[in-house]
């Protein structure tokens, strides 16, 4: 028997949520590059509950004065072979198809890009709040040009490789809860 479906937020209103569903995990990799912000990344939840799980979770993109339009949208259900899972966009996020079986895992391919337009890149993670546990495991990677001077990034690196033309900056964090989202501003030399 399928689950009702349930519009909400990917990251707001968690008692909207079925209380099965749990996002618990997420590897994401951002790259700053002529002038864009992309976000390409593999989000991990899974279904506590004996019933299959069928809900529409929104996708926030950060909106600020300091940001252009973002595009090259893309999402996907790993686990059914790269199936497109997006069912609306709108400048401030998109909605995607969430489809987990009873006790089993989904893993989804989401991927955007966002245009800059000043020294400051974002990703939102302060909502992950609203789901009312932490990550298990999170891993994050930035990838900047060399010629970009980073003047601050909210949460410290745990190692920096410096490669011929980039720098790679890269987080493994467990049992996380985000207290800030992931804020990078810098100039470019």
């Amino acid at each position: 028997m399928k689950a009702f479906i349930v519009f909400c937020s990917l990251f707001l209103t968690p008692n909207l949520f079925p209380q099965n569903l749990q996002f618990y995990r997420e590897d994401l990799t951002f790259e700053i590059k002529n002038g864009y912000f992309r976000v390409d990344g593999i989000y991990n939840f899974c279904n506590n509950g004996n019933k299959e799980i069928q809900q529409l979770l929104f996708y926030p993109f950060p909106l600020d004065s300091l940001y252009g339009d973002v595009d090259s949208i893309c999402a996907t259900d790993c686990n059914v072979k790269s199936k497109d899972i997006i069912i609306s966009k709108t400048e401030k996020g998109f909605y995607f198809k969430v489809d987990i079986d009873a006790y089993g895992v989904g893993k989804y391919k989401i991927s955007y890009r966002q245009k800059l337009l000043k020294n400051k890149a974002e990703y939102i993670l302060l909502t992950t709040q609203k789901w009312g546990i932490p990550f298990e495991n999170s891993c994050y990677k930035l990838i900047t040009p060399k010629n970009l001077n980073i003047i601050s990034i909210s949460y410290t690196p745990d190692s920096i490789k410096q490669l011929n033309t980039m720098r790679v900056f890269y987080w493994s964090k467990k049992n996380f809860m985000p207290d800030k989202n992931f804020i990078v501003e810098y100039i470019e030399k």
